[in-house]
C-alpha cells in the first residue's frame, strides 16, 4: 500500500512553529513541549531547550543512499558552495554540528554536540559554553579558538560565507575566546534573534585548515557532526561513515547515529529518482514531483521553508529599474493557471519572499498578485518600455519540480503582453555567478544605485535570476539581510525607496517584541508594493522513501541522518 503524508500536516507544523517564535517575540512564555523540557544554560532573555534522547535504537540495515536532485557543488562547510540547498546536505547538515539548531520536534533552538548552553551578556554579545571532549572527524580538539575560526569565517563580509548560509541569517560577527572552553559572539549591532540565526554556522578542524590547499578545503568538511567524509567520487556518489566519535546531546538532531555508512547519489530527473526507490536502489529520494507520488512504496510530502521567486535586477537592468514595468511583469502572470496546470493545485500562489509564519509577514503583504494582462500593457505604456532591452530569466535544471516548464511559461505570458523575453539554463556554478553579482560585490556597497554596471563576477544585468532560499529562522531578518541589504552580494535592492536600509538596520537591531514586529511588516509591506520580486509559491517538496526508513522530513529542507533507522 502506498502510504501518503499530506501537507496539512507541515501547515500545522508551520503554526506551531510560528506560535513559538510569535511568543518570543510579545514577551509571552511559549507553550510547553510534550515532554519536560531540561535547561542546559541561563540567560536573561533567552535559553536553549534540549528535548529527551531517544531510546537506544537499532537499525536494521546499516546503510543507506539518498538521491538528490543534483550533484553537490562543493563540501568544504565555508565554501560559497556549500548552500541550504538539499544537494548541499553533507557539508550543512551531515559532516557538520552547526552552533545551534531548531529543533526537529519541538521548534525550539537547542544546541548539537558542540554546545553545553548560551546567555546573552549585552545586546550586541552572546556567551556560549562549549563541551569538553568533543573532537573534530580527524582527531583535532574542539575548544573556543577552534569554534572562533568559524564564527569570524562565516561572520566576515569578505570571507566565503558573504552571501550564503550563516552570513545570510545574522550578518557581520566575531568570536572572542574567553577561556577554553567559553566563547563570546560579538555583533557588528545589537542582535537579539542570534541564537536562533547560527544554524548554519559551521566549522572546520583549524589545524588541517591552516595546511590545506583551497581546491582541498572547498572538496571537504573536517568537522565534530554525526558523519565524516570518506570521499567523493564527483559525478558519482559521495561516501560516508559514522563518525565513531561522535558526543551525542540531549537534542533529537543530535543522537548518535545507527546507521554505519551513507552514500549521497544525484539524478537530475524526478522521475528517475522516484523508479530508484521503486527498485531499491535508493532509500530516500528529495522531490520526485507530485506525478510520481504512486510509484514509491511510501510517499511524504511537506513543505521545505523556501518561497519559490525571480529576483529582479531592480538597479542596472534599463527596464526593470522603473517600478511600472516590474509591476507590469507580475500582472501579466496568471498563477492560478500554472499553479492547477503544473503543479495539480498543489502549490499555492504567494506574494512575498518568507513564508508564513515569519515575523513581519502578514496575509495583506503576503497576498498573491492578481492576474490583469490589461492592467499590464498600460503599465508597460505609461512606462516607456522599450522592448530592444529583452529581459532574461536565468535558472538551473532542476531545484524545483517542473521548473523548466513553469519559466517557459511565465516568458510566453510576458511576451503575450508585448514583453521582449528569454530563458536561460545554466550549470550551477554560472548561475552562482549571477546570483552573487550584487551590491555586496562593490567595494562601497552604499553606491550600488549610482554604479553605471553590475559588478563581478557577472559582469551583466542579472535580468530576473530564480531562487528558492528558505528561512529557517522564521524571522524577516534572514530575507532582509540576503535579498534587500545594500551589503549582500545577492542583493538588487539598496536604498530604492529611501531610507529602507536605515530602516532594515533599525529592525534588525531591535529587541524581540511588538515594535519589532510592527518594523518587520512595515518592510514586508514594502517590499510587496514595490514589486522588486516575483514570488511564485510556497515550495511543497515530496519526498519518496523505501518500505523500512525510519525518518520525517522537517519543516524545512535540513537533512540528519543520524535521525533515520531501517525497522525489520
Amino acid at each position: 500500500m502506498r502510504a501518503i503524508l499530506s501537507k496539512h500536516r507541515w501547515t500545522a507544523a508551520m503554526l506551531a512553529i510560528a506560535a513559538l517564535v510569535a511568543a518570543a517575540c510579545s514577551g509571552a512564555a511559549p507553550a510547553a513541549p510534550t515532554a519536560a523540557p531540561t535547561v542546559v544554560s541561563g540567560g536573561p532573555t533567552m535559553v536553549p531547550v534540549m528535548t529527551p534522547t531517544p531510546e537506544a535504537r537499532v537499525s536494521a540495515r546499516d546503510s543507506v543512499i539518498l538521491v538528490t536532485n543534483g550533484e553537490p557543488d562543493q563540501l568544504g562547510a565555508f565554501s560559497q558552495g556549500c548552500s541550504g540547498n538539499v544537494p548541499s546536505l553533507v557539508c550543512e547538515d551531515v559532516a557538520s554540528d552547526p552552533l545551534t539548531w531548531i529543533d526537529s520536534t519541538t521548534f525550539e533552538v537547542v544546541p548539537l554536540s558542540g554546545v553545553a548552553g548560551w546567555s546573552q551578556e549585552a545586546p550586541d554579545r552572546w556567551r556560549f559554553s562549549l563541551r569538553d571532549g568533543v573532537t573534530f572527524h580527524n582527531g583535532e580538539k574542539w575548544d573556543a579558538a577552534a569554534a572562533k575560526l568559524g564564527v569570524d569565517t562565516h561572520g566576515d563580509p569578505a570571507s566565503a560565507g558573504h552571501g550564503t548560509g550563516s552570513y545570510g541569517f545574522h550578518g557581520t560577527i566575531t568570536g572572542a575566546v574567553v577561556d577554553d572552553l567559553t566563547l563570546d559572539l560579538v555583533c557588528d549591532v545589537n542582535c537579539p534573534l542570534l541564537p536562533r540565526t547560527t544554524m548554519f554556522l559551521k566549522f572546520q578542524a583549524p589545524e588541517w585548515w591552516a595546511t590545506q590547499a583551497e581546491d582541498i578545503r572547498e572538496a571537504t568538511t573536517v568537522g565534530i557532526g554525526p558523519y565524516r567524509i570518506v570521499e567523493w567520487r564527483r559525478g558519482v556518489e559521495v561516501e560516508l561513515e559514522a563518525f565513531e566519535d561522535y558526543r551525542p546531546n540531549s537534542s533529537y538532531d543530535a543522537q548518535a547515529p545507527t546507521i554505519q555508512r551513507a552514500f549521497q547519489v544525484s539524478r537530475d530527473e524526478e522521475l528517475v529518482r522516484a523508479a530508484m526507490i521503486d527498485a531499491g536502489e535508493a532509500d530516500l529520494a528529495f522531490d520526485i514531483g507530485f506525478e510520481n507520488l504512486d510509484r514509491v512504496p511510501r510517499a511524504l510530502t511537506g513543505t521545505n521553508n523556501e518561497i519559490y521567486l525571480l529576483v529582479a535586477d531592480n538597479i542596472w537592468h534599463p527596464e526593470l529599474k522603473k517600478k511600472d514595468v516590474r509591476e507590469a511583469l507580475t500582472l501579466a502572470i496568471d498563477c492560478e493557471t500554472l499553479m492547477a496546470s503544473l503543479y495539480n493545485g498543489l502549490q499555492e500562489c504567494y506574494g512575498n519572499i518568507s513564508q508564513t509564519g515569519t515575523v513581519g509577514i502578514t496575509d495583506e503583504n503576503s497576498a498573491p498578485y492578481p492576474y490583469d494582462p490589461d492592467r499590464a500593457r498600460e503599465l508597460l505604456a505609461q512606462a516607456g518600455y522599450d522592448p530592444a532591452n529583452g529581459i532574461t530569466i536565468y535558472s538551473r535544471q532542476g531545484p524545483i519540480f517542473r521548473d523548466i516548464e513553469l519559466w517557459e511559461a511565465v516568458i510566453g505570458m510576458w511576451q503575450e503582453v508585448g514583453v521582449t523575453a528569454d530563458l536561460q539554463i545554466m550549470e550551477e556554478a554560472e548561475h552562482r555567478e549571477v546570483r552573487r553579482s550584487g551590491c555586496g560585490g562593490l567595494a562601497d556597497p552604499r553606491s550600488c544605485v549610482s554604479q553605471p554596471n553590475a559588478p563581478g563576477p557577472f559582469f551583466q544585468s542579472s535580468g530576473y535570476y530564480e531562487s528558492g532560499t528558505s528561512n529557517e529562522s522564521l524571522d524577516l531578518q534572514r530575507q532582509l539581510l540576503l535579498r534587500t541589504s545594500c551589503g549582500n552580494v545577492n542583493s538588487r535592492v539598496c536604498d530604492l525607496v529611501p531610507g529602507f536600509e536605515d530602516a532594515v538596520q533599525q529592525a534588525i537591531r531591535a529587541p524581540l517584541g511588538p515594535d519589532r514586529t510592527r518594523q518587520m511588516e512595515a518592510l514586508a509591506t514594502t517590499i510587496h508594493d514595490q514589486f522588486w520580486f516575483i514570488p511564485m509559491f510556497q515550495v511543497v517538496t515530496v519526498y519518496g522513501l523505501s518500505e523500512h526508513l525510519e525518518w520525517s522530513p522537517r519543516y524545512d529542507p535540513r537533512t540528519r541522518i543520524n535521525t533515520m533507522s531501517f525497522s525489520p
